[in-house]
């Protein structure tokens, strides 16, 4: 088997065995276990707040990356409530169009509710949409689907001259522990969310840097601060942090390791004809770690499009051969009605329909592209000569 699909979820981590670890007990009990698994919960937490240079008491454990975005949107936006119906300004929430669902739905619902004005557009334009209502600009670390990485610190910096009171939201999912420049993204974000299955582990987490305040999605015990009433998931907190201390710390490594991976995948746009790579910027091959990490995209996903074919159809047949890829987020695969986050950018129809998300690991081989590349020069030609396709010269 060869896994292609991180960006969808990946596999966890052999670095410890948790589950042989005493988590049983619940935190909130008065006895010993239940003292010893709040103590396991609270070292998991300064060890997720060392790596996001944030309080501890900034760190908030949840289910995973949809939970966290929930959190961070309706949570805003619910907390204006009170004010709004006293004749505050209503709440603005700034989202772009190819935002994963997870962080568009809410906005949307927000907005259906009335919770709060939502403008769906890019983030080059907000600065010119910008009021002076409390305002979550919605941003992500690394695109889901291109790779493209999100210059944070410049929009936040711009938008903050705009509108003070406006309130950074980073959905991290595919970008925590992975990008070398991370720092300067953690530091400018007020909010930040993180899944644990998209980097080996279980569960996941949200930052909330002070001032900012949320309101509770959630009601019950008055767990995580009263933010996320439940029982709290000791192992998956230890299972996040364990694999984000690990990540973490080869960081730099890996990124070479995977921007070596991409730039051999991506050099098929010279084996087979009318290939494109969908992304801001390309990484040249051979590129270094410093040089790799100038770039605006992120190594570790690479969007491929074989015109002549449909992506679909291409996904299934390297399927077969027991190679595992996708054609972007699998949380939109199952509705057809999505418009895909490629033509949403503006890729041209044909581009957007043919296009293959590739994403990798630091376990994947240069083995395993020259096998995928193999399959890919075979099932592109059986599915283009079986359309009939033929590439027409300009």
């Amino acid at each position: 088997m060869i896994y292609l699909d991180h960006a969808a979820t990946t596999p966890p981590l052999q670095i410890s065995d948790v589950a042989a670890q005493p988590f049983y007990a619940n935190p909130s009990s008065p006895h010993a276990a239940g003292i010893a698994a709040e103590r396991t919960l609270t070292q998991a937490r300064a060890q997720l707040a060392a790596i996001l240079s944030c309080d501890p008491r900034d760190v908030f454990f949840t289910s995973g990356g949809t939970e966290g975005n929930n959190m961070a949107v309706l949570g805003f936006a619910l907390s204006y409530i009170s004010k709004t119906r006293h004749g505050g300004m209503m709440p603005s929430i700034l989202v772009e169009p190819w935002a994963h669902p997870s962080v568009l739905a809410p906005a949307q619902h927000a907005a259906q509710m009335g919770y709060a004005t939502v403008t769906v557009a890019s983030a080059t334009e907000w600065a010119e949409k910008i009021t002076a209502a409390p305002t979550l600009a919605c941003l992500s670390h690394i695109n889901h689907e291109t790779g493209d990485r999100t210059d944070i610190p410049a929009l936040a910096q711009k938008l903050k001259s705009a509108n003070p009171q406006t309130v950074i939201f980073t959905d991290g999912a595919q970008g925590f522990c992975k990008d070398p420049q991370a720092a300067s993204v953690y530091n400018a974000s007020d909010i930040y969310t993180i899944s644990g299955h998209k980097i080996h582990a279980s569960g996941g987490c949200i930052t909330i840097r002070k001032p900012v305040k949320l309101a509770p999605l959630f009601h019950g015990g008055g767990q995580e601060a009263n933010l996320r009433a439940g029982t709290e998931n000791v192992a998956s907190a230890v299972s996040l942090a364990q694999a984000a201390q690990f990540l973490h710390a080869h960081c730099n490594e890996h990124h070479t390791h995977i921007a070596l991976l991409n730039t051999n995948l991506a050099a098929i746009c010279h084996e087979i004809a009318a290939t494109h790579i969908n992304a801001a910027q390309v990484i040249p091959p051979g590129a270094t770690l410093h040089e790799a990490t100038l770039l605006e995209t992120s190594p570790h996903i690479l969007n491929l499009s074989f015109l002549g074919t449909r992506g679909e159809v291409l996904v299934h047949m390297l399927s077969e051969r027991g190679i595992y890829v996708s054609m972007g987020a699998a949380c939109k695969s199952r509705n057809k009605r999505d418009t895909s986050s490629l033509a949403l950018m503006g890729y041209a129809k044909d581009r957007a329909e043919s296009a293959v998300r590739f994403s990798f690991a630091h376990m994947n081989t240069l083995e395993e592209v020259k096998e995928t590349k193999h399959a890919l020069v075979q099932c592109v030609a059986q599915l283009r000569k079986v359309s009939g396709w033929r590439l027409v010269a300009k």
